[in-house]
């Protein structure tokens, strides 16, 4: 049995929270009467509408695809008979296919256009159920807070209409959002409560879902064996009721469970079996807890790399569950800005038409006066007078309306301008977030957490230990690249300038870059010979040439070399940084210091994040300098940049020339 520790305990918070789900799924499933009621009734009625949505409802747990066919049949034959309880109930039917699938922004939308309608009608046991699954959605989203006011105000309904079954079902589900809170004493105190509602009637396909929970609070609590027992019942309830979701679930609870309690080989079987059925349902959340449990079994058994392997391609299903989710949530709000620049464009072209529709009113009494008023010409002359200066007047004011319209329009054109340059600016944060600096962070903490167990060994650790160092301080690079360019767009920075020697800027960024050089066998050195005084913002320059050599290093194979080398050109001087590495290709040079974030792998599958030969270009450049390079694939890189030389350069030499290089364990040698 695995030794119990704090960390253990900890390891189950994350995985409980994801195995949270609704519980008020449980349902008969007299399946085949269904079909022989469908086989009989024909007729395109609301009886035939009820019929398909029991019928989906029965069919949702054990064949999605089925529960979705009848779901789709039932609403659009409530919405060509106008019937409004049919249509809500086979929204309700398709948004639990969708939770069957992982699809929480789905099954969430569906729910509420559900929800509106039964409002709209007042119907209080459908608005109890569907408070009930808004609830459950929360919880499973996360947001238990969220949950805890929709399942009460669900409670309060059904205990108004005396519903017990449905009673048990939404104490169960407050259980679970407590649970979700860690609030685990509340939790437990519901879930007791549903418990003997339940066995009072014999509801074994309920059951499952609170024993399920039941469970998940002892796993928390470390009571392991009670832990077994109540996830045993819930996964026999489940057989009983064929529900393959809630056998996926069990599976992968009971795996957890004998993980922790040291019995490996039917974990192993668990696994499996939760692992075969979810390759059917595909359920990418479930997917994702199998490679985490998988993960531990792995730790248990001693199998550290199979354990490594498991736990990135958990971090990789995460990272794809939390990009998609992202994905979903941009859609949403670009959709939502759509639809109300459309409504505003709406009301102006309605506004318009009424403008238009009283002019051809005024123009139709015109005509009608005039020929009954034909007679009296003086009269009809001066009516046409009055009507014209007031037409006069209704255009001034239409044009008036018209500009200031315009000056409405440029200043959203100018507004949406700006939320596009911050939506760049956050979109290329997630995405270096996301993929660039989490994929590290997650390796470094799954070989920390084996070490610190004392899972591997010192000298298994420090194969790994190179290649970690590199990745992370290529990850610090890149923090720095990604949070001077944020700042840049956002707010912009200031340039600070200030006379200062760039030689003794160059030689401290060598003591900092030394390390990787020497970790890839590459010799680095500048030949300056002596005090180079410059007029230019200090820490921009620092990061001008950071970027360049940092580049240099990361495309230049073990044994190359990189030199750094200046000119002075009248009121200029020149730094060039040169490299025999792999070069830039052609068809790519073009994208060297454009807006296009052009990022490729070095020669060791160093990552970047596209942002610093842009960065950089823009710091020259606020320093009055120009940058540009040449290039020749296969043969290497030069860099070049200009920045402008002190009115008090120092032009007494020192005369000297420093050269960093791999040399045996010395590792640098000075020459002056």
């Amino acid at each position: 049995m695995l030794p119990a520790n704090p960390l253990k305990k900890c390891l189950l918070i994350p995985l409980y929270m994801l195995l949270l789900s609704p519980v008020s799924k449980a349902q008969p499933a007299p399946q085949d009467s269904f079909e022989i009621e469908l086989f009989h009734h024909t007729a395109k009625d609301s009886e035939r509408v009820d019929i398909l949505n029991k019928a989906s409802r029965a069919y949702f747990t054990k064949d999605a695809q089925v529960a979705e066919k009848y779901a789709n049949e039932a609403l659009g034959l409530s919405s060509q008979l106008h019937y409004m309880n049919g249509r809500i109930w086979a929204q309700r039917n398709l948004a639990l296919v969708e939770n069957t699938r992982g699809h929480l922004d789905k099954q969430m939308q569906l729910t509420l256009s559900s929800l509106k309608l039964a409002e709209s009608i007042n119907d209080q046991h459908t608005l109890s159920i569907l408070y009930n699954d808004m609830g459950n959605i929360f919880t499973e989203q996360n947001s238990p807070r969220d949950a805890l006011p929709y399942l009460l105000k669900s409670l309060q309904i059904k205990k108004n209409l005396h519903e017990l079954s449905e009673i048990s079902k939404t104490l169960n589900n407050i259980g679970s959002a407590y649970l979700a809170l860690h609030v685990l004493d509340s939790s437990l105190l519901y879930l007791h409560e549903a418990e003997a509602l339940k066995l009072s009637q014999n509801d074994r396909r309920g059951l499952a879902y609170t024993y399920e929970n039941l469970g998940l609070v002892a796993m928390l609590q470390y009571r392991l064996e009670d832990a077994l027992h109540y996830h045993q019942l819930s996964a026999e309830c489940y057989r009983e009721a064929d529900n393959q979701l809630g056998m996926v679930k069990s599976s992968l609870n009971l795996a957890e469970v004998q993980t922790f309690m040291g019995d490996l080989a039917n974990a192993e079987k668990n696994l499996q079996h939760a692992h075969a059925i979810n390759g059917v349902l595909k359920n990418v959340k479930n997917e994702m807890i199998y490679y985490k449990i998988r993960y531990e079994l792995d730790s248990a058994r001693n199998d550290y790399r199979a354990a490594l392997n498991n736990y990135k391609a958990y971090t990789e299903r995460n990272l794809e569950f939390f990009n998609l989710e992202k994905s979903r949530l941009i859609s949403r709000s670009q959709e939502k800005y759509e639809a109300e620049k459309k409504q505003k464009e709406n009301i102006l072209l309605k506004k318009e038409q009424q403008i238009h529709l009283a002019t051809i009113q005024q123009q139709r009494i015109l005509v009608i006066s005039a020929t009954i008023l034909f007679i009296a010409l003086l009269a009809i002359t001066f009516m046409l007078y009055r009507m014209f200066k007031k037409q006069k007047q209704l255009t001034r004011e239409l044009n008036s309306k018209n500009q200031e319209v315009s000056l409405q329009n440029h200043i959203i054109l100018e507004q949406n301008t700006t939320l596009e340059s911050l939506n760049q600016v956050k979109d290329k944060i997630f995405s270096v977030i996301s993929h660039d600096l989490r994929s590290p962070l997650a390796i470094l903490e799954g070989l920390l957490f084996l070490l610190r167990d004392e899972r591997i060994t010192q000298e298994q650790f420090k194969f790994y230990a190179d290649e970690l160092w590199r990745d992370v301080k290529n990850t610090s690079y890149m923090m720095d690249n990604m949070l001077q360019w944020a700042s840049n767009q956002m707010k912009g920075i200031g340039v600070k300038a200030d006379d200062f020697d760039i030689l003794l800027l160059l030689n401290q960024e060598f003591e900092l870059l030394q390390t990787l050089a020497k970790q890839k066998e590459v010799s680095l050195q500048h030949e300056l010979s002596g005090s180079l005084t410059v007029y230019a913002d200090p820490e921009m320059i620092r990061m001008v040439l950071r970027n360049l050599i940092s580049n240099a290093i990361k495309f230049t194979q073990g044994g190359g070399k990189i030199n750094v080398s200046a000119r002075i050109d009248r009121t200029f001087a020149e730094i060039i940084v040169r490299d025999n590495g792999t070069g830039i290709p052609l068809e790519n040079q073009h994208r060297i210091f454009s807006n296009i974030y052009y990022s490729t792998t070095g020669t060791r599958n160093e990552k970047g994040c596209g942002l610093g030969l842009h960065l950089s270009k823009d710091f020259v450049e606020r320093n009055r300098g120009r940058i540009w390079f040449h290039s020749t694939p296969g043969s290497g890189s030069s860099f070049s940049f200009t920045v402008p030389l002190s009115d008090e350069a120092d032009t007494n030499p020192r005369g000297y020339t420093v050269i960093i290089q791999d040399q045996g364990s010395n590792g640098m040698t000075v020459v002056k």
